[in-house]
C-alpha cells in the first residue's frame, strides 16, 4: 500500500436520491462536494469514505445508487476507499461478492487498519461498536428516519437544510409517538421467553440523541485497547475534531459544515472544513489553529 501520501478522509455524506429527504441535495451541497473531489484529486491524495455514504433509511436502494451514479463513477476513478456505514448497512452483506459488479463496489469494506508513521491507525464508520447499531437490522434509529422522511415529503425539502430543524428537534417531536409504540412492543416482549427489553435510546444514534456522544467514546476507547491499535479514525457522530491523542472524527456534509480529515504520511492528523470552495485548517494534533 502506498505510504507517501496524503489521506483524505471524509464520512456521512447521506447521499439520496435527490428528493426532498435528501440532505445531501440541499445547500448546493454537490456541487461543493465535487469541489473538493478536484482538490483531493489536486492533492494526489487517498481517498478514504467511512460510512453513510449513502441514506438507505429514507430512500429506496436503487433509486440512490442510480441517482449517484455520477459521484459512484468518479469515486471509482480516484481508488477510493468505502467503509459501510449504519444507514448503507444493506450493503454490509455483498461486501467481497462481486454482486454489485462495478469497481468501487470492489473496494469497500469492513473496518481495516493501516500502519502510517510508525502508528497503527483503525479506520472505521463507529456505529460497530455499539451493539444496538452494528447488526444492519432495522431499529428505532430507522424509524425515527423514515418518520422525519414523512415529514420531509409534507415539508417539500430536508430538514436539514439551511433555516430547517435538525435532527434533534426531530427527535422532541417525535418523542411521544415514539414512547407510544415502544411502550406497546415492550408489552409484547413481555410475553416472549428471553426476548431482552426493547429500549429506544440505546438504539438511536449520537446524531439522532446527542446525549449519546460521552458513552460512544467510552465505546471506542474499549474498542482501541481490546484491538491493540494506537488511532481511532471513524465518523457516525457527525462531530468532527481531535479528541486526545488516540481518536479523530471526520464530521459529516449534511450540516452546516462539510469537515474532512487529512492525515500525514508522518501520521499527524488534521482537520479541515470545506468552506467557499476552499479547504480550512481548522485543528491539527490536539491545537486549535487560528
Amino acid at each position: 500500500m502506498p505510504n507517501d501520501k496524503d489521506i483524505v478522509v471524509v464520512s456521512d455524506l447521506h447521499m439520496g436520491d435527490g428528493g426532498p429527504r435528501d440532505n445531501f441535495a440541499a445547500d448546493g451541497k454537490e456541487r461543493q462536494f465535487s469541489l473538493f473531489l478536484d482538490y483531493v484529486e489536486s492533492q494526489q491524495a487517498e481517498l478514504f469514505i467511512l460510512g453513510d455514504l449513502f441514506e438507505f433509511w429514507q430512500a429506496n436502494v436503487g433509486r440512490i445508487l442510480i441517482h449517484r451514479m455520477p459521484f459512484i463513477e468518479r469515486f471509482a476513478r480516484m481508488g477510493a476507499i468505502f467503509v459501510v456505514g449504519n444507514h448503507d448497512a444493506d450493503l454490509a452483506d455483498l461486501i467481497g461478492t462481486g454482486l454489485l459488479n462495478h469497481p468501487f463496489f470492489e473496494r469497500m469494506t469492513a473496518p481495516f487498519t493501516r500502519r502510517i508513521g510508525g502508528r497503527t491507525f483503525r479506520f472505521m464508520h463507529g456505529h460497530e461498536v455499539n451493539p444496538f447499531n452494528r447488526d444492519g437490522r432495522p431499529h428505532w434509529g430507522r424509524i425515527l428516519a423514515i418518520l422525519g422522511g414523512i415529514i420531509e415529503d409534507r415539508k417539500g425539502s430536508p430538514l436539514l437544510s439551511a433555516g430547517g430543524l435538525t435532527e434533534k428537534s426531530l427527535l422532541k417531536i417525535s418523542r411521544t409517538f415514539m414512547w407510544l409504540w415502544n411502550n406497546s412492543v415492550n408489552l409484547f416482549e413481555k410475553g416472549l421467553p428471553n426476548e431482552p427489553h426493547h429500549s429506544l435510546s440505546e438504539s438511536l444514534t449520537p446524531t439522532q440523541d446527542p446525549a449519546r456522544l460521552k458513552g460512544m467514546m467510552a465505546l471506542y476507547q474499549k474498542d482501541r485497547l481490546r484491538g491493540g491499535y494506537d488511532y481511532l479514525v471513524a465518523g457516525h457522530t457527525h462531530h468532527a475534531g481531535l479528541f486526545g491523542r488516540w481518536y479523530a472524527n471526520s464530521g459529516c456534509w449534511v450540516g452546516l459544515r462539510n469537515n474532512f480529515l487529512i492525515i500525514k504520511p508522518d501520521a499527524r492528523v488534521q482537520v479541515w472544513e470545506w468552506k467557499n470552495k476552499r479547504a480550512v485548517l481548522i485543528e491539527e494534533t490536539g491545537e486549535i489553529k487560528e
